[in-house]
């Protein structure tokens, strides 16, 4: 192939030349076969044809990459759910860390979800961990770093609750209580329990500091 694509050797690596919007590229294969190289171009050629040129550099990003962009919008712009978003990323990490941007595709997300759903997951919390996963691929556009995002649709969420604190929220609310009230409060949050199993302490049963224990009306005292 000769002219405006083309491939050719330098020393015992091929490389491929081909042009996109008026601007040549030339990619090295890391190949001493002619036919890598040809297969190479055909691909480049294919994406030109689609309309979007992947290219080397894109090929390079990882899901790592994209998280990073991620945590870094949230800490620039100090999001008040960085923690939520840090809990997100940690969960897909697990999963997808290590790969190739261009591999997180929709069988794969699909995968995860169905992985997701067997650890006891709820719908919420992987609809949160999708949206986490949208965003990312979004800067990664934005950024230059992928071609093309993933198809990601989020769950069904038949399980909406009310008057519940997710965890950062609650660590907020937890920092403006009493000292005393936050290993109680950790407990009832953590194990679901109400306040009169915990047994926590109300107006009826507080002393005034350095008052004796009165008995209730009608009790005996000692």
């Amino acid at each position: 192939m000769r002219g405006m694509r083309q491939v050719y050797q330098r020393g015992t690596v091929w490389w491929v030349q081909y042009y996109f919007n008026g601007r040549k590229h030339r990619e090295s294969t890391g190949s001493p076969s002619r036919a890598d190289a040809v297969r190479l171009l055909r691909s480049r050629l294919e994406e030109i044809g689609s309309g979007r040129l992947v290219g080397p550099a894109m090929e390079k990003t990882t899901f790592d990459d994209l998280a990073e962009l991620l945590l870094t919008d949230y800490r620039i712009n100090r999001k008040r759910s960085v923690a939520r978003i840090e809990d997100s990323v940690q969960h897909l990490r697990q999963v997808f860390g290590g790969f190739r941007a261009l591999n997180v595709a929709a069988d794969r997300i699909v995968a995860y979800i169905r992985a997701r759903q067997e650890a006891g997951a709820a719908n919420g919390t992987i609809n949160r961990e999708l949206s986490a996963l949208r965003r990312m691929s979004r800067l990664g556009e934005q950024a230059g770093k992928v071609a093309q995002r993933p198809h990601i649709a989020l769950l069904r969420e038949d399980n909406l609750r009310t008057g519940f604190f997710e965890p950062d929220q609650f660590r907020a609310l937890v920092a403006h209580m009493p000292e005393p009230l936050r290993p109680v409060m950790a407990a009832a949050y953590l194990t679901g329990a109400c306040s009169r199993m915990l047994r926590l302490p109300t107006s009826r049963c507080r002393e005034r500091p350095g008052s004796s224990p009165r008995a209730r009306k009608g009790g005996r005292r000692g």
